[in-house]
């Protein structure tokens, strides 16, 4: 039986991201396994019958992490596209520029006035918030959180809000600054620099996929393509794949779901562990592709529908 020290199932981004920093400290003892024919887990990206190259839902890269950054830097050298973000909510029959809560300045006087009274101290809750959906009142006032923060983010996540915390969100969601959303209208100025993605990179060509083949090619001989895994068995150190073939392990890192490792790969006994994994939250999502030939004149990157 083959013996592997470091043994890695996927090779998405975590996956491939430890294999490359094993390369980098000098140690060749390991394997990844990845059940797709092709590396890049929900990061790669594919290019249909007519040319057009698509990612697996919407994908840009940006980061305040300067090891990732000069690894893509490393990976892609000129081989970028740079765009200042230029993102747009669509509510009320107009275009808002985002993010929403700094550019109410658009919506109809009504709305608009909705937003500014829920800001107001008298109409904001006081209790610390308990879920997302209480903090959106807390931290933007009720008329902001019934016209977007509600909407928009039971549509992001699929999930009633109600049933997720709060406490991630650090940089990911604008909070609000009442002086800031006031200036706006009195001068009646957009607000858009907001964000850790105010500015973002794109592969020149192949796609978010691109990213991960490079990051792929030094050690493409460690990487077994279309090698799902059946089982493990966690107290003998041993693996077997899809195809019947048994490895041995020094380590194992598992960067595929959770809850598939707990309930069919480790055929875990403890009730309390496949109850637990049971009751790990996810999403899935469809992409739909609409391909458009030639240029498109409005810069716009994205825009969010939460109506």
């Amino acid at each position: 039986m083959e013996t592997i020290t470091y043994l890695i199932i996927g090779a998405g981004p975590t996956g491939l991201g430890a294999g490359h920093r094993l390369k980098e400290l000098g140690i060749d003892d390991f394997l990844l396994l990845e059940r797709n024919p092709y590396v890049g887990g929900l990061s790669a990206s594919f290019t249909d019958s007519k040319g057009f190259t698509w990612d697996i839902g919407g994908h840009v890269a940006f980061s305040h992490y300067e090891y990732y950054d000069k690894l893509l830097d490393h990976l892609l050298g000129q081989d970028w596209l740079e765009h200042q973000r230029i993102a747009r909510v669509r509510m009320a029959d107009t275009w808002i520029p985002y993010p929403f809560q700094n550019n109410i300045r658009h919506l109809p006087p009504e709305l608009r006035w909705e937003c500014v009274r829920g800001l107001l101290p008298e109409h904001r809750p006081q209790d610390l918030p308990t879920n997302f959906l209480e903090w959106f009142s807390y931290v933007f006032g009720p008329g902001i959180a019934r016209l977007f923060m509600q909407p928009y983010n039971f549509k992001v996540w699929a999930t009633p809000p109600e049933l997720m915390a709060y406490h991630w969100i650090s940089e990911r969601v604008s909070v609000i600054d009442l002086e800031r959303v006031l200036k706006n209208l009195a001068l009646e100025t957009d607000d858009v620099g907001w964000g850790p993605n105010n500015t973002f990179r794109f592969p020149l060509k192949g796609g978010t996929g691109e990213i991960y083949r490079r990051m792929a090619e030094p050690f493409l001989d460690r990487i077994r393509l279309n090698a799902g895994v059946a089982s493990i068995d966690p107290q003998a150190k041993t693996l077997r794949l899809e195809d019947g073939q048994e490895l041995a392990y020094a380590k194992l890192l598992n960067t595929g779901p959770l809850d598939r490792l707990i309930l069919d790969l480790l055929n875990c006994e403890s009730n309390d562990l496949r109850r637990a994994a049971g009751d790990l939250a996810h999403n899935s999502v469809y992409v739909a592709g609409v391909g458009v030939k030639g240029m498109r004149e409005d810069p716009t990157c994205w825009m969010y529908f939460p109506e």
